[in-house]
């Protein structure tokens, strides 16, 4: 009985997941990331100063506005039956490659843009990790460029996020 409901459960979760289109996945994993350093942040010990101070308000923020988003959108706009589930299942064994590949449209936004922007949130979230990190002396206008950089680049994969619904 519990694995039928870690099945459905894995399922379901599956399901909500391909709701999601691609701007989203990516903020979930840039959230992902931004999360975990966050958490290493609070814990790592490092003498406080301006620079650490602002790159933890960077961090913070950030996640407070991915998660805000993704905890917000209405992910399940219908309850989903086991019945129905099995169903889609069986649908999709029984269709051609050609009508699969029409399922997982990519044409929700444009795709180099998305990967630019996953690209810099990623580049900006270790520069900024390592500058806090190996504590280097570094010009606070380079931190508010990171962070300018950061913010644009998560602005944009929030603007371009959207729930099939």
């Amino acid at each position: 009985m519990k694995n039928n409901r870690f099945r459905v459960l894995k399922k379901e979760i599956m399901s909500d997941w391909d709701k999601l289109n691609i701007a989203a996945k990516i903020l979930v994993i840039a959230g992902a990331l931004i999360f975990m350093t966050s958490i290493f942040i609070a814990f790592y010990d490092v003498p406080s100063n301006q620079i650490t101070r602002d790159i933890e308000v960077i961090f913070r923020s950030s996640v407070a506005s991915i998660f805000g988003f993704v905890l917000s959108s209405n992910l399940k706009n219908s309850k989903v039956s086991q019945k129905n589930i099995e169903k889609y299942e069986k649908a999709l064994e029984h269709e051609s490659c050609d009508k699969i590949s029409e399922k997982y449209n990519y044409c929700d936004g444009n795709s180099i843009q998305l990967l630019i922007a996953f690209f810099i949130c990623m580049v900006t979230i270790i520069s900024t990790g390592s500058v806090y990190v190996f504590k280097i002396d570094i010009d606070p206008a380079t931190i508010s460029q990171l962070r300018d950089l950061m913010c644009t680049s998560i602005g944009f994969l929030l603007g371009e996020s959207d729930i099939r619904k």
